[in-house]
């Protein structure tokens, strides 16, 4: 259902949709100049709103984004030339941090993979494959090993119990400032 929200002195044009394999309330950019809020079957749309309502401030800065068309500097946007152009750089970065990083966790890793994916930084699978948001370049130091350790530590513990954040605290102490701190982009 398409609704305007008034944000400050902006009218902003909202396509909000149910969907059923949902977890939880997310905003997305389209090219149309507008937003998606996507929400679980079990969320009132009321409740979708006021969830876009209070992350006022990434709306806002996203909305400039849009108008101005120039999304190459947002995390979420660059498109299949720039994950191109970026794609081996990323390689470069990750396959050289694992190295270093794998020292303290001496894990066994099948393959390393670099994606254009739209809402994960990175993932592990039962395989021993690692997979990394090509975006991950664009990161500060201390949030590309973050993430890196994290994936690695998935590589022994594929879920996130009391063990697995025992071994990310291994490399990274203050762990829980560095996720919230990704979340936030």
């Amino acid at each position: 259902m398409k609704k305007k929200i008034e944000l400050g002195e902006h009218q902003i044009e909202c396509v909000f949709k149910k969907n059923k394999l949902s977890k939880g309330i997310k905003i997305t950019l389209k090219n149309s100049h507008d937003f998606l809020v996507t929400y679980p079957w079990f969320i009132s749309q009321k409740k979708a709103e006021k969830f876009f309502i209070k992350n006022k401030d990434w709306v806002l800065k996203n909305l400039e984004v849009l108008k101005s068309n120039d999304f190459s500097n947002l995390l979420g946007w660059g498109g299949r030339r720039d994950y191109l152009k970026n794609k081996e750089r990323a390689r470069d970065l990750v396959r050289e941090r694992v190295a270093e990083i794998n020292q303290t966790y001496n894990l066994t890793i099948n393959k390393i993979a670099i994606r254009d994916q739209k809402t994960r930084w990175g993932s592990c699978s039962s395989k021993n494959n690692l997979n990394f948001n090509y975006r991950i370049l664009f990161l500060p130091d201390d949030l590309v090993d973050y993430l890196i350790v994290h994936e690695l530590c998935h590589l022994r513990e594929m879920n996130h119990s009391r063990k697995f954040w025992e071994l990310v605290a291994l490399r990274i102490p203050n762990y829980r400032q560095k996720s919230k701190k990704l979340k936030n982009l």
